[in-house]
């Protein structure tokens, strides 16, 4: 119970409202333990009993279960039980020592009654009778085991609801232990309250929807054709919410089977509700949830699908507004649905994918003026529009995003359901999402494009303190790297530095760690700088000074930052493009790659490099000064070095992406071809 639950509680008993939690909820246990529950006049007195008992119990058990274990032990502390155990033992120990407690006030009232009753009894002999203490005693011994069943229920259902809350795989094997126990239980007792209803059914196959795979979705399936074949028997008959777990254990395994047999359960709940009793009738959630099955198969057929589907959905609710208005409220359309199958279309791959998108996003401008619609686009609606754009392959896809972004940033209101306005704002990734679009463009000025984006969102979040634009590393890395491929782009290696720069500005104004750069961001100007060789002398000498001054900091730990296994091949890079060979440059790279030696951070790219910068006899030398001079003992050639053949020091602290031989042509001896007038000689 909330802390406003429990007041109003208190109010109603006129109790001190004062306290915390805890001793909110101590007075009511207080004042139940003081109170136990008065008869009603106008009810037999056994029927009221169990009523009120029943209900006390469900009461102290929702108390007990809001409790702390701390606040737990000390209850049991003033009642003089043991305080050892889990929560669960605990709160089952409570509630026996109410039951006790109940049984007692219970005793004490019939002794008085027999009391007041026993001078009648002297001239009405024929009030009381052996039949009527065997009646009592029965129904008593009834109601006890009824409260046994339900705590059994109860608590069994609870340990399987946090095991999957977890995400705890033992969450299968405990639901289904808990049906066989309650199952047997019954039969050796002969007591159908044990046997396990609707919400131990569900929670089954709940257990099995988070299993997440389609033997899993199966299993939970038959569940529910055993209830359906048995509909006459003891057991629980299936529910909505059971057949809509279903439909999300196949949505989650993203197969296109699995959204056929998705689709296979709704249509089981539309004939059930058509041909049916009526109990079981697809809800939107049920729609919602198979359109996403749909979504997940991530091809253009399960997108027309989605749509097939969602087109059925608005079909059954025009119908429903006609003729079940009750049930048209379970059925009314809303944004998850719409924003589904979208999102069905963002991820098809198809060339129609945007204009598809924007076409749903167009229909739900419309309906949002029409009030028996629940639908309004947000700012979910046009980020999966963007990225239905930014996926399909489009010529003008990055153009086509922007211009969705730039609508996005105008702030357009949409009615809502009950008054006022919905406005609808961009967020980090609605820009993250179009820059990265730049950055995988190959249009010409698709950096200048990309870099654009970040400024604005740069100046939108200093401008405005409530801004949600602001720009974290994924944003600085997507510009970073449209920069660094740019073949249009004068200066990159200036552009990603001064990028970087602004990035450090940044997280050091307000020290969030999603400003924060990494070692990618600096890895990727120095491969900004390695790829500056086409520009003219002044630009290789200033991307070369810039990849010194990178490398630099890195190798100074700023922000806890050190050079990995790629930054060490793209330094070598640079100089192997950026320098001309000389003694100067053998001299650099010879140092750069004896550092990355010692670090254990010889990688593929590192070794293709460094053979690239040297000669290869000096090459061979600087393996041997390094600690490796079997190859040079063994007067083998520079090319056929392997880097599976370097000490395990040399590369130890590689990634194991980073450790796949790179060789280049450009150092490999070349095969020469002999020709003897105008013949190829063998």
């Amino acid at each position: 119970m909330t802390v406003v639950a429990l007041k109003d509680r208190l109010r109603q008993l006129n109790l001190p409202l004062s306290g915390r939690k805890d001793d909110l909820v101590k007075r009511l246990l207080d004042n139940s333990d003081q109170q136990p529950p008065q008869p009603d006049t106008h009810e037999p007195k056994q029927e009221e009993a169990a009523r009120s008992s029943e209900k006390k119990e469900d009461d102290d058990s929702t108390i007990y279960n809001n409790l702390t274990v701390p606040a737990l032990k000390e209850r049991l502390r003033e009642l003089g039980l043991s305080v050892g155990g889990r929560k669960a033992d605990l709160i089952e120990r409570l509630l026996e020592s109410n039951d006790n407690t109940h049984t007692e006030h219970e005793a004490e009232k019939e002794d008085e009654i027999e009391i007041e009753a026993s001078d009648d009894d002297l001239t009405h002999p024929d009030l009381s009778s052996d039949d009527d203490d065997e009646n009592s005693n029965d129904t008593d011994r009834s109601e006890s085991s009824t409260r046994r069943a339900k705590r059994k229920k109860f608590w069994k259902t609870q340990e399987v609801r946090e095991l999957i809350k977890q995400n705890d795989q033992s969450a299968i094997m405990k639901a289904e232990e808990m049906i066989t126990q309650l199952e047997r239980l019954a039969a050796e007792t002969g007591d159908d309250e044990y046997l396990p209803g609707p919400i131990q059914y569900t929670t089954l196959i709940e257990a099995y929807s988070h299993g997440g795979t389609v033997d899993a979705a199966q299993r939970a399936e038959k569940v529910i054709n055993r209830l359906l074949s048995s509909v006459d028997s003891k057991d629980a008959n299936p529910t909505t919410q059971m057949l809509n777990a279903i439909i999300g254990a196949y949505a989650s395994t993203g197969t296109e089977p699995a959204a056929e047999q998705a689709t296979a359960i709704l249509e089981k709940m539309e004939y059930i509700k058509d041909f049916g009793d009526g109990t079981v009738k697809p809800s939107v959630h049920s729609f919602a949830m198979t359109i996403n099955a749909w979504s997940n198969v991530g091809s253009e057929t399960a997108a027309h699908n989605a749509e097939e589907i969602l087109k059925r959905l608005l079909e059954d609710y025009d119908e429903a507004l006609e003729q079940d208005t009750e049930y048209a409220k379970e059925l009314k359309p809303n944004n998850v649905v719409f924003n589904s199958v979208i999102d069905a279309w963002a991820r098809s791959g198809s060339n129609s994918a945007g204009e598809k998108a924007e076409s749903i996003l167009l229909r739900m401008e419309g309906l949002s003026k029409i009030k028996i619609y629940d639908v309004r686009p947000d700012t979910i609606t046009f980020n999966t529009c963007i990225k239905a754009w930014c996926n399909s392959g489009h010529p003008d896809a990055p153009l086509k995003a922007e211009g969705l972004l730039r609508k996005l940033e105008t702030n357009p209101q949409y009615p809502k359901q009950r008054g006022g306005m919905l406005i609808v704002r961009p967020n980090r990734l609605s820009f993250n999402t179009v820059i990265n679009s730049w950055a995988k463009s190959r249009k010409p000025k698709s950096a200048v494009y990309a870099e654009n984006l970040l400024i604005r969102m740069i100046k939108s979040y200093q401008s405005d303190p409530f801004s949600t634009v602001k720009p974290d590393v994924i944003t600085f890395s997507s510009v970073l790297n449209a920069l660094a491929k740019s073949k249009a782009t004068g200066f990159k290696a200036e552009k990603c530095k001064s990028v970087l720069n602004s990035m450090i500005t940044l997280y050091e104004d307000d020290g969030s760690s999603d400003t924060k750069p990494n070692v990618i961001c600096y890895n990727t100007v120095l491969n900004a700088c390695a790829f500056s060789a086409r520009g003219g002398p002044d630009e290789r000498r200033k991307a070369l000074s810039v990849a010194v001054e990178t490398f630099n900091e890195l190798r100074r730990g700023q922000f806890g930052l050190s050079p990995d296994a790629v930054s060490y091949g793209n330094m070598l890079k640079c100089c192997a493009n950026l320098m001309p060979p000389g003694s100067y440059r053998t001299k650099m790279a010879s140092q750069l790659f004896t550092s990355c030696c010692n670090d254990g951070l010889v990688g593929g790219m590192c070794l293709d490099e460094i053979r690239r910068c040297l000669p290869p006899r000096e090459f061979m030398q600087l393996l041997a000064k390094c600690g490796c001079n079997k190859p040079l003992n063994q007067g083998r050639m520079a090319h056929s070095v392997q880097l599976s053949q370097l000490p395990r020091a040399f590369t130890k602290n590689v990634k194991a992406g980073d450790l796949k031989d790179r060789q280049r042509d450009s150092y490999a001896p070349k095969k020469t071809k002999n020709i003897v007038r105008g013949r190829k000689q063998k």
